[in-house]
């Protein structure tokens, strides 16, 4: 009777190791995935710093004095403007290598998940026009495009 004791006992302690066993594993997985996730979104604070400075590079980019009809073109202006064309489309392959990518709008309809309507015109069609470019970080929504919406 001892021994059948016993190996039920030892039965018992297998079945458990086993089952410890696979939660760990499985735990274990888990924590990878979540240390994944965290890895890939742990920069969408700087990138978001980032992305007020490329805001701003851009107003500078609009307003150089070609943009609002004060100088004729000249080379200067344009050497300007091809500088500033040029950073901003090296920010956006760097953003690019982070996951990082803007919000289309061109033939784009709203779509509240990735737009916010700051501005609602009635015309013909139904369109919406970019105020303010989005972001979105390996498919989330880090910054809604903001666009006035032309009805």
């Amino acid at each position: 009777m001892a021994l059948e004791e016993c190996k039920k006992q030892a039965e018992e302690y297998l079945s458990n190791w086993r089952r410890e066993r696979a939660d760990f594993i499985n735990y274990k997985k888990d924590e990878s995935r979540r240390m994944e996730e965290f890895l890939k979104f742990s920069t969408e604070g700087i990138i978001m710093e980032l992305i007020d400075v490329i805001d701003g590079i851009g107003v500078a980019r609009n307003n150089l004095p070609d943009r609002q009809g004060g100088l004729p073109d000249s080379k200067e202006l344009k050497e300007w403007t091809d500088g500033f064309d040029s950073s901003l489309d090296k920010i956006d392959k760097f953003l690019e290598k982070f996951g990082v990518e803007k919000i289309k709008i061109k033939g784009e309809k709203f779509n509240p998940l990735l737009h916010e309507a700051v501005e609602v015109q009635d015309k013909d069609g139904e369109n919406i026009v970019e105020i303010r470019p989005g972001y979105m970080m390996h498919g989330k929504v880090i910054r809604p495009a903001r666009v006035k919406i032309i009805k």
